[in-house]
């Protein structure tokens, strides 16, 4: 198990993704319990939840 930015793990398992997120969500830190066996849907997960913690309402 490891703690690493959200960003290091997009560049090191699907880079193409980096630019499609901000920086507040690249600088997100995960917990990764076995880089090895993440798959693409992991990544999207991780990915989708983050987005989610970071997300601001829309101002009424």
């Amino acid at each position: 198990m490891e703690t690493m930015k959200l960003s290091t793990l997009i560049l090191t398992v699907c880079p193409d993704w980096y630019d499609l997120l901000r920086k507040e969500e690249l600088d997100s830190e995960i917990i990764v319990t076995d880089l090895q066996a993440l798959k693409r849907e992991d990544i999207s997960e991780i990915i989708g939840q983050t987005i989610q913690h970071h997300h601001r309402a829309p101002y009424h």
